[in-house]
């Protein structure tokens, strides 16, 4: 079966997920078991939101015409629990098309993963594509039971051509409200002065920000011999003989790159994931629960 017909997740990974909550930046998250420092979204009533019930929450709390309407526990949160509003940008340029499951996959996977975490947490998440310098906005998905929902609006994904983040992210702002936490997954493959300004409107577009940045997988080495090439972005074909070293400055200047994106998103403060190819999306998250980056356990 083509790995574009799979599903994203299936349901084993989406109970490994349940064990994970948002968090990565303090100042958005805190704490586990759902308690959330998100926006409160007061209602006039004497609760903000619901959330998903976890053991240690009081049961008289459980909201059960909820629980005969869908069969999920929930919980009344209180004015301090709120919920967070999470907002995942993929970056669909025609860059994305490279390796084998291609790059655009793994985004869409990753995002797959992510946004269950959010709402298996009674979090709040939107999808955005980013491409040609626009930004398609998906439908805001804003309860537990809605994963299956996710999974098809992320695999219906558009495509664009080509990359232009930082008006991209523009235009995320004029159409979306600021979220809490902002969450790109790119290969951040734009021209050195484009990525301060990009990484700028990522930080401008939400109460903390995060660039998952994809990239090759050691291993992934360049074969040797007449390559062509070809932009997918603009058709341009190359061909080009890859010697020993010309594959070295190769390497040495994708780690040029991916050393840039990281130091550029330090200085607008922004949380960097660096997101290789040889990776599963499942590993990834789960490693970076171990150090808290924008997942916890």
């Amino acid at each position: 079966m083509p790995a574009a017909t799979e599903p994203l997740l299936d349901a084993a990974a989406v109970r490994e997920l349940e064990s994970l909550s948002l968090a990565g930046t303090e100042a958005i998250v805190s704490g586990f078991g759902g308690r959330r420092a998100g926006r409160g979204r007061s209602r006039g009533l004497d609760f903000v939101d619901y959330r998903r019930y976890t053991p240690g929450d009081d049961l008289r709390d459980i909201d059960w015409n909820v629980y005969r309407r869908l069969r999920e526990l929930v919980v009344k949160a209180s004015p301090g629990e709120g919920h967070v509003d999470l907002a995942l940008l993929l970056d669909g340029s025609r860059s994305m098309d490279e390796g084998t499951p291609s790059r655009f996959r793994y985004a869409q996977q990753l995002a797959a993963a992510l946004g269950t975490v959010a709402l298996r947490g009674s979090d709040v998440v939107a999808v955005d594509l980013l491409a040609d310098g626009e930004a398609r906005a998906g439908t805001e998905l804003t309860a537990p039971h809605l994963v299956a929902a996710l999974l098809a609006e992320v695999g219906r994904l558009p495509r664009g051509t080509r990359t232009d983040l930082a008006a991209s992210l523009r235009a995320h702002r004029r159409r979306s409200p600021d979220a809490d936490l902002a969450v790109l997954i790119s290969d951040a493959l734009v021209a050195p002065e484009d990525l301060g300004e990009a990484l700028t409107e990522l930080r401008a577009s939400a109460g903390a920000a995060a660039l998952v940045h994809l990239v090759e997988g050691a291993g992934a080495a360049l074969p040797r011999g007449p390559v062509e090439l070809r932009d997918r972005e603009t058709g341009e074909r190359l061909v080009v003989e890859v010697t020993d070293a010309l594959a070295a400055e190769y390497e040495a200047e994708a780690e040029a790159l991916a050393g840039a994106v990281r130091r550029g998103c330090e200085d607008c403060g922004i949380t960097y994931l660096r997101a290789p190819s040889t990776t599963a999306p499942l590993d990834l998250l789960f490693g970076a629960a171990r150090e808290a980056e924008l997942v916890s356990r």
